[in-house]
């Protein structure tokens, strides 16, 4: 049977949202669409805006769900579902990508089975599927107005983001890219010793 990957990538549909912090998930999958050079994003899953291809023997299937972050495990539990991955208690075939205010700008951390520590897009996932046991890459958008609380978390992530992040930006993007492909190419635990830094 062929391996399916499904990598979901969270965020806000809609031209205001599109260069904020809480949008990062989906600016990670459009990098890695673009260098792994899958088709455009088409609306074509359930309200969802997704592309595939096969890389090696993994059919790998990125998707944007489209009922913004607080609503986001309703698309994903049914492409899930439409797909036969996961048995209610695990689902190792989904990897989610999503901004993490408790990490520093440019950190990615990957990780498996946790909580979503108060990130309201990942805990509709984990009502939903009744289960945190999934993959996720988190990518850190704390910087100091942050962390010194002069700035609300739900305001600060949806903020744009500043020229002065552009190049951190870029570099995070390239090497969550670079992560999920070891990942796949590999193993996850393989992306994590090498990205968990």
């Amino acid at each position: 049977m062929e391996k399916t990957v499904i990598i979901a990538g969270l965020g806000n549909p809609g031209e205001n949202y599109c260069q904020t912090p809480h949008n990062f998930g989906f600016l990670a999958l459009d990098k890695l669409a673009a260098t792994l050079e899958f088709p455009p994003f088409e609306m074509k899953i359930d309200g969802s805006l997704t592309t595939e291809a096969k890389i090696g023997k993994i059919l790998v299937i990125l998707v944007k769900p489209q009922s913004f972050m607080n609503n986001s495990g309703r698309e994903i539990a049914k492409i899930l579902a439409k797909k036969k991955l996961g048995d209610k208690k695990s689902y190792p075939g989904l990897w989610v990508i999503n901004d993490d205010v408790d990490l520093p700008f440019g950190k990615i951390r990957i990780a498996k089975n946790r909580g979503s520590a108060g990130h309201k897009g990942v805990q509709s996932i984990i009502d939903r599927l009744k289960s945190k046991n999934f993959v996720r890459f988190r990518l850190g958008v704390q910087k100091p107005e942050l962390a010194e609380k002069k700035i609300a978390a739900d305001k600060f992530v949806l903020k744009k983001f500043s020229q002065n992040d552009n190049a951190l930006l870029e570099k995070t993007l390239e090497r969550t890219a670079k992560a999920i492909i070891m990942a796949l190419n590999q193993n996850l635990e393989k992306a994590m010793t090498e990205f968990n830094s």
